[in-house]
């Protein structure tokens, strides 16, 4: 295994200057989800790139979606597959006065490629199938069946990805799935999240008078907007904690398990603070405390609050419309379809005034064991890689698709980070970037998993 790994080393060493001008090359297609802009464009560019290297693909397609990329990979004797997700759409790249150069026309400054998407999610995607490529210059063989599933649609919530999976379901059949869209921990360990909280979304609209009114009749007139702020004032309390009835009954404490993986996770409560620029966290806490109401805890939060008028100086009225928009996160265990009606009922009963309540999709919670098999190979490519034992978090404090890999497909998903520091990549914002180290190793990185998922149990025969 040392051997492989040293081959593979030297080959993405020695090809290092072409690697970096394809991310570029990707990098330059615009792909903006939101303003269907070069979607298209960027899903054939990604499409001929993977065929170049050798790899099985093709594009399906859905009317009214943004296509999806298939690739793979097969062994006639393996007896493993992987699937690898990713998405190759960006966010908007606005503001564009912020950015120090064109989002997309990637430029290298100290030894970082700024783009939109370099590290969300082309650098982390790209890595996945170049280091595909680099096992094959090198004569490596690839030991298991490696299935892509690249989509279009990330960025604006991932409309149709339940149905491409429901429709493709034989061609996506897989043991586990790896999704690349994170980055390396702060400290620049590898890292790895093992699931992921649920959420579902609330668009609350309270209805006042039949238009507004002058703030004069404010006596004799409901005002929607205090309304709407008496409702939210009993959702939570002072210590963050939902006021839902029932709503904790299936809340589960975090396992030994869960509990060792806290204590092994860094966290500067200090750093933290003055990344973001608060005084401090609000739990008031530290350590594995802080870190377990961070994962393992539900949460309800504003996202956008509107009302009556925001322009320049005063109007005197009584808003007759008041509109929250808040997302639900929810812990293993936590069943959303209860939650979701608890939530409606609770703010059904404690309204004062005529209420709308939009509820948006659910999805579920989701978690692999940190004895899987993906899970362990991962770890150890890590440690070879990186020479550094990986930062394991039992949950991800985000939501997103990894439990429809196992409800959909029996392939239970973790996320292993390949791109910048989430602290310093400025993911969503200006001047997006990924070091070229970050790159480097995360097609290093995935290479070896490739390899060493297939061949680990030679290798541990051997060792014994």
């Amino acid at each position: 295994m040392k051997d492989t790994v040293e081959t593979i080393e030297k080959r993405v060493e020695k090809d290092l200057p072409d690697l970096i001008s394809s991310l570029q090359d990707f990098l330059r297609i615009k792909s903006i989800s939101a303003q269907n802009i070069g979607m298209e464009e960027c899903a054939s560019f990604l499409l001929a790139a993977m065929k170049s290297i050798g790899i099985e693909c093709k594009m399906l397609e859905k009317e009214g979606a943004f296509p999806v990329i298939y690739g793979e990979v097969l062994n006639p004797t393996a007896k493993k597959t992987l699937l690898i997700y990713g998405h190759y759409d960006v966010q908007p790249p606005e503001p564009l006065h912020l950015w120090e150069s064109d989002p997309f026309d990637p430029v290298i400054r100290e030894d970082k490629i700024f783009a939109r998407g370099a590290t969300d999610d082309k650098g982390n995607l790209l890595a996945t199938i170049m280091a595909v490529k680099c096992l094959k210059d090198a004569g490596i063989p690839i030991p298991i069946n490696l299935k892509f599933f690249f989509e279009g649609e990330e960025e604006i919530g991932s409309p149709n990805f339940k149905a491409y999976m429901e429709e493709n379901k034989e061609l996506l059949s897989a043991d586990y799935t790896i999704l690349c869209d994170r980055g390396v921990h702060e400290s620049g360990r590898p890292q790895m999240y093992l699931g992921h909280k649920g959420i579902t979304y609330a668009e609350i609209t309270i209805k006042g008078a039949k238009r507004d009114v002058h703030s004069g009749q404010a006596p004799f007139i409901p005002n929607a907007a205090w309304q709407l702020v008496r409702l939210l004032n009993q959702l939570k309390d002072e210590n963050e904690n939902i006021m839902i009835p029932g709503y904790y009954d299936d809340v589960l404490p975090p396992s030994t398990e869960d509990l060792k993986m806290l204590e092994n996770i860094p966290f500067d409560k200090k750093q933290y603070c003055e990344v973001y620029g608060i005084p401090d966290i609000l739990p008031k806490s530290t350590g594995v405390e802080a870190l377990t109401s961070l994962l393992f805890k539900p949460t309800a939060t504003i996202n956008g609050l509107s009302s009556g008028y925001q322009g320049e100086g005063n109007k005197t009225i009584v808003p007759n419309m008041a509109t929250v928009k808040l997302d639900f996160r929810f812990v293993k265990n936590q069943d959303p379809q209860k939650c979701v009606e608890l939530i409606r009922g609770y703010l059904e009963n404690h309204c004062e005034g005529s209420i709308v309540i939009k509820m948006g999709d659910v999805r579920n919670p989701s978690k692999v064991s940190l004895n899987a098999e993906v899970v362990q190979v991962a770890i150890e490519a890590s440690k070879i890689i990186y020479k550094e034992d990986p930062v394991v978090w039992p949950m991800l404090d985000g939501a997103g698709p990894m439990s429809l890999f196992e409800e959909i497909l029996n392939a239970p998903a973790i996320i292993v980070g390949l791109g910048a520091p989430f602290a310093f990549a400025n993911t969503h914002a200006p001047n997006e970037n990924i070091s070229i180290e970050n790159y480097s190793n995360g097609i290093k990185l995935m290479a070896s998993i490739y390899y060493l998922y297939g061949m680990r149990d030679e290798i541990e025969f051997n060792a014994s």
